[in-house]
Parts: C-alpha cells; structure tokens; sequence
C-alpha cells in the first residue's frame, strides 16, 4: 500500500550482491528484513524475487532473461545507525516503503536496472478456500495484559523454503493472507489476489515439486494440488489487463 504525500529517501551504505551455488538437496532459501532496521539479507534469492520484493508482486515481471529467474544470489545490505533511529519512529508502511525504495536504488546501481508499468492481458490468480476447508493452522492473537495496557506485538510473519529431491517445501509462520499471497506469486509467477476473507495469521508446511524433481518418483505435487491439499485453499486462475513490471534492461551484478 502506498502512502499518500510519503516518499521514501533510504539508501544502503554498504551492500554486496554474490552469486550463490547451484541449487542442491540441501537448498534453503531466507530472508530477513527486520521492520524497523535498515538490514536486509538474503540467501538463495533468485534476482526476480528481489525486483518482486522491491516493485511488489501484484504485477507481473515480464521482458526479463531468463539469468532472472533461475540465478541465485547471496545478498546483504544496510544503512547506518542513524537511519535506523529514523526507521524505529516510522509506521510500518511506511518503513516498507523506505525499504523498497532501498533495493529499488541497489537494483539500478548494480544492475543497471530500468523498467515500466505498462497494462497487458495476464493471468492472474484468486486465492479462495477449498471446499475441504482451511488446513492451515491459527495463530491465536496475544492475550492482553493488565487493564490499560495494550496486548503484545505480533510475531512478525516469516517464510522458510528448503529444497529436496522432493521439490521445494515452504513453511511459514504468523503469516497473514498478504504473506501468503506473495509467497504463493512468487512461485506461480503472477499475481495472487486473496478472495479468501479470512483474517488473522496461520502457519502453514506447504511441499510442492520444481522442475528439478519432475523424474524423482516421489515428487510432491504441482503447486496447484499441493496449495488445495495441504492448505485447503484454491488458486483459480482469471485473466484480466492488469499492469505488467515491463524489463527495459538489466545487467548480471558483479561479484562485489
């Protein structure tokens, strides 16, 4: 969500972009953000999930090579001490916000990156329960304290994805449907629109098969399959003109 009369000014001081190894069983990816910090780190990340992270991933990226997708970086990145101090006074949006605009500038420094919105006929994906039902697991709200004192911050949501022969398995904790919803685009290549109406925050062991498990006999099922059994939720595809993150060049980093 965007902010009206709020622009974002955050840089990173000091950041380095390294290629990671080639997947393997014990591929793991990680990402940690800390609301109100300027670090941002990453493992395993391929270079779409990063432009999905700084541009959102309500529109799809289209007019990338194919190094985007299927390379993966080792990423680390902060600002100093003082714009931390400013970041702890900030709403969460609006840190999100200052955290995009971030890797936004990391992405046209080191990759040279330009891009632009342009409408296009897309699939796109509804999120809605199945009519199994849910199968995620609530996450009960903190219980308040003593009269007139507010009630403990949520855990902050996160998502761990660890690879296999299998596939690829999510886990996610404390994760409301917006989390999910990225995490599911992300892996679906498109946006995800959450039709559910369900509110609070679930966690959820998600296991679904990549192309690199396709001749394992044991392969989890596709997304679609394993996001209906496992999760008790549906992706039904729609197609509409929706705005598409259009790649007008980037350039592989280099090791820095």
């Amino acid at each position: 969500m965007e902010e009206p009369g709020y622009t974002p000014t955050l840089t990173f001081d000091v950041a380095t972009v390294r290629l990671a190894p080639p997947p393997d069983a014990n591929f793991h990816v990680s990402v940690t953000s800390p609301p109100h910090s300027s670090r941002f780190e990453a493992t395993n990340l391929p270079m779409k999930a990063l432009i999905q992270i700084a541009y959102g991933f309500g529109a799809p990226v289209t007019g990338a090579p194919e190094w985007v997708a299927n390379t993966f970086y080792v990423i680390q990145a902060r600002s100093d001490e003082a714009a931390d101090a400013r970041l702890a006074k900030l709403t969460d949006n609006e840190v999100r916000l200052e955290k995009r605009h971030a890797i936004r500038e990391l992405l046209a420094e080191r990759l040279d990156f330009k891009t632009h919105l342009e409408t296009r006929p897309s699939s796109i994906y509804n999120l809605v329960t199945a009519k199994s039902g849910v199968k995620m697991e609530a996450v009960p709200a903190p219980a308040a304290r003593a009269e007139g004192e507010a009630a403990p911050p949520m855990a902050p949501a996160n998502v761990q994805a660890h690879g296999s022969q299998h596939g690829l398995e999510f886990v996610g904790s404390n994760a409301p449907m917006a989390a999910i919803c990225g995490a599911l685009s992300s892996m679906v290549e498109a946006p995800v629109v959450d039709k559910t109406g369900l509110a609070g925050t679930f966690n959820y062991v998600l296991q679904f098969g990549r192309d690199w498990s396709v001749k394992d006999p044991e392969s989890w099922p596709s997304i679609f399959t394993a996001v209906q059994e496992q999760m008790g939720l549906k992706l039904e595809a729609v197609h509409e003109s929706v705005p598409n993150l259009v790649v007008d060049h980037i350039s592989k980093p280099t090791e820095n």
